[in-house]
């Protein structure tokens, strides 16, 4: 089975490119972050043709999650159980009856001084508690999307551009990296400890893919069960080099 992640920065705008990606049939399953459309609303019209199973937790005009697959899709969760939330950022569902995938998309915050960065950091600690119950499963679990945090320096192109940033604050890395130390496989990093790659490539400052100016937000994360079935993870560099590109790069997993 071959899992993406990709945060599509709008369902509807980039629907061209992202119908590309289904047609190639190359993953099973697909975890869509930043859908901007309401789930009563969303296009299922425009995807409905290549063969994927659907289930959306869509908000309008911000956030919303997506989940694909060639599989059935069960026992869907919308919203983390253990934190009531106005936005739509998590959504879990067990893939072909045996393997339980999170896909979310994680507050981003603006700076550590924005009344929004309480909000990314009480979303963490409420992550953290979720989370717990799934790392020593027999199951296999794995977390997808959007995290946005770039967990260490080397997850950033110039990380003195980012001093003050949500996404390299102390405080959230440091939380995710509980994540890891707890046993959570940071699958890409894992399989290529001494790379430096990213998923995300801003619109602005020109060919930003090919000065390599980006930063990594994007991860699986496996517990033990999962980690074992994953053969490879590389980063899917075509989203992000589409004719009308979402700023993201895809993140792929290969399971026996």
């Amino acid at each position: 089975m071959k899992i993406l992640t990709l945060n599509i920065n709008s369902i509807r705008a980039h629907a061209e490119s992202f119908i590309n990606i289904l047609k190639s049939g190359e993953y099973d399953t697909i975890l869509v972050q930043e859908l901007k459309v309401e789930t009563a609303a969303f296009p299922h019209n425009l995807f409905d043709d290549y063969g994927y199973n659907i289930k959306v937790y869509g908000q309008k005009s911000w956030n919303g999650v997506a989940t694909f697959s060639k599989f059935s899709i069960e026992d869907t969760v919308r919203g983390m159980p253990n934190y009531p939330d106005a936005n739509a950022r998590f959504l879990e569902t067990v893939i072909d009856g045996r393997i339980r995938i999170i896909n979310v998309y994680m507050p981003n915050g603006d700076t550590i001084e924005s009344p929004k960065f309480p909000y990314k950091l009480e979303w963490m600690h409420a992550f953290t508690e979720y989370i717990k119950q799934y790392i020593n499963s027999p199951e296999a679990v794995i977390i997808g999307g959007d995290f946005n945090v770039a967990i260490n320096d080397n997850d950033i192109w110039n990380p003195k551009n980012y001093v003050g940033s949500s996404i390299s604050a102390p405080a959230a890395r440091e939380i995710m990296q509980t994540w890891i130390d707890s046993g959570w496989s940071d699958v890409w990093r894992d399989m290529h400890p001494n790379e430096n790659d990213f998923t995300w490539y801003g619109y602005r400052g020109g060919d930003t893919v090919g000065k390599k100016q980006g930063l990594r937000l994007d991860y699986f994360l496996a517990n033990h069960t999962a980690k074992k079935m994953i053969k490879t993870c590389e980063i899917d560099i075509s989203p992000r080099m589409a004719e009308k590109p979402t700023d993201h790069c895809g993140l792929m997993i290969k399971l026996d």
